[in-house]
């Protein structure tokens, strides 16, 4: 039985860096530089209000998944929480959800990726058609697109996909690799670029709001606007969902969820920062509609050649690629654990004999992708998608009520400070944002895709029983080991390092906002 659960486990490899990486990039890319940047659009400088509040959200969620995942350290996340805690109807409507947000996000990523690539090969000469508009393959057959602008707008995006899903069928080890490169070659071509565009950065588009632009007065834009933000820093029960695969999950899972928040804040505030400071204040209403507001910000600015290029490199090659590794490799766990518990196909609960990777349920991500591409709407997946992923985080809200209650005397290497009342919180703000932000389009997506889960639950998956082959892989999962003494100490110091750092770049980045609006 033992030798039979540890052919089907999954590896410990990530350490804190990866952890790091992955929660940062799992939504930055396209939340940062496509739907998060066109919201610049619609507020101008006064998107720091939206990044706040955003960053206030998150902290608790991120500090109860962290208690979470060190006393559970499994594969599946939320649905392995709301199993245990719950029961298993809810635990299968959490994984539908969260399994479709993360494929979407995925796609969103590669559309947005499609944008800035066609505009890095501009940049550099060449001669592609594109535009701001999103197409689907329906409007290729309705003869609404040109042929060959809608390949440009796919093939990129459709190639990016199939590229990472043979990263991931090659192991979490090699998705790790090439989470920090990808992350570190964005950040030398921010550096880069910051340098380069500094000297042409108005202070003044900071704070000029021209008509239409500011805070928005309906409660339902500013909601969206707030939901469109607050999803770049979703990234935290992606590396949760791969607690199975985390080293010294116990020590590192709590750690890496205190840190991103703070890096995803930087980030977000210091790149809102150059986008409004580069842009023109006439045209910053003119970035809510584009495809690629960063590229469409230097060209307004008159802003090409290398730091164009360097730019659509940075986002394409780093930005981009950082958030679809855990874009595939996340829903793939989830598929993984849901297949070894008996909701979902067997064929996809089996692990690669060389990669220990779930490389069937890797496969289905990559084809479902594709799929998402050919819808070719990034706003609409983003918004289904945001939607998907708050009724999932509402769950795992109530999972962590629920485990304190029912399993008081379950281990717990870390605590969430002021639990109970953070849980509530989250729990009652998620939900009036969920409605606040409400799309009349994209709802009825979520609502269809809701009534197919509990039609898959009540007809497929109720009367299946978990078999004790998962529950044998689940306690092989728990037993965790301890450090060494000598690992203990390597692992404090690259703690404190990352949370210096993290803590220092989040403060200078509110600083940059602060100071600006002061002086202008």
């Amino acid at each position: 039985m033992d030798d039979k659960a540890q052919s089907q486990s999954l590896s410990r490899t990530l350490g804190l860096a990866e952890c790091v990486t992955i929660t940062a990039g799992a939504v930055i890319g396209v939340g940062l530089f496509t739907v998060g940047s066109q919201i610049v659009g619609l507020m101008g400088g006064t998107v720091i209000l939206a990044s706040l509040i955003s960053f206030v959200l998150i902290l608790w969620p991120c500090a109860m998944y962290g208690e979470m995942g060190a006393a559970l350290p499994l594969a599946g996340g939320t649905y392995s929480f709301a199993k245990r805690a719950i029961n298993y109807p809810v635990a299968v409507f959490e994984s539908w959800n969260y399994t479709l947000a993360q494929v979407g996000i995925g796609a969103s990523e590669s559309m947005a990726f499609s944008n800035y690539f066609v505009r890095l090969l501009n940049a550099c000469g060449m001669h592609i058609p594109t535009d701001d508009n999103d197409y689907s393959l329906i409007d290729l057959f309705q003869g609404n697109v040109d042929m060959n602008l809608f390949l440009w707008k796919i093939m990129p995006a459709i190639g990016l996909f199939i590229l990472f899903t043979v990263i991931s069928y090659r192991g979490i080890e090699m998705n790790g690799k090439t989470q920090n490169f990808f992350m570190f070659f964005f950040w030398a071509c921010s550096l880069v670029w910051f340098a380069t565009v500094l000297a042409k950065a108005d202070f003044s588009s900071v704070t000029t709001l021209v008509a239409g632009v500011g805070i928005p007065h309906g409660v339902n834009a500013f909601a969206q606007a707030v939901l469109l933000v607050l999803w770049c820093f979703f990234g935290f029960e992606t590396i949760v969902g791969m607690g199975s695969e985390v080293k010294f999950p116990q020590i590192t899972l709590p750690r890496a969820l205190l840190i991103s928040p703070f890096c995803v804040l930087a980030v977000n505030l210091l790149f809102q920062w150059f986008l409004c400071a580069l842009t023109p204040s006439e045209h910053i209403p003119d970035l809510y509609t584009a495809a690629a507001p960063y590229a469409s910000a230097m060209q307004y600015a008159g802003i090409v050649g290398l730091p164009l290029i360097i730019l659509c490199l940075g986002i394409t090659l780093g930005g981009d690629f950082s958030t679809m590794n855990p874009c595939i490799a996340g829903p793939a766990r989830y598929m993984y654990i849901m297949a070894e518990d008996g909701n979902f196909p067997k064929y996809f609960g089996k692990v690669h004999p060389k990669y220990k990777s779930p490389h069937r349920a890797v496969v289905l991500c990559g084809v479902l992708g594709i799929f998402f591409i050919l819808s070719g709407s990034i706003k609409i997946v983003a918004m289904m998608c945001s939607y998907n992923q708050i009724q999932c985080y509402i769950i795992g809200y109530i999972s962590f009520l629920m485990l304190r209650k029912k399993e008081p005397d379950l281990p717990r290497p870390w605590k969430c400070p002021a639990g109970t009342f953070g849980a509530w919180f989250s729990i009652i703000t998620f939900a009036i944002l969920l409605v606040l932000a409400y799309d009349p389009v994209a709802i009825w997506y979520n609502i269809i895709w809701d009534v197919l889960a509990i039609a898959y639950y009540l007809i497929y998956v109720r009367k299946r029983p978990i078999p004790q082959e998962a529950l044998d892989v689940e306690a092989l999962a728990l037993a965790t080991a301890e450090p060494t003494p000598e690992e203990r100490t390597s692992l404090d110091k690259q703690y404190k390092l990352w949370r210096i750092i993290s803590y220092c770049f989040a403060a200078f980045s509110v600083l940059l906002f602060v100071i600006t609006w002061l002086v202008h």
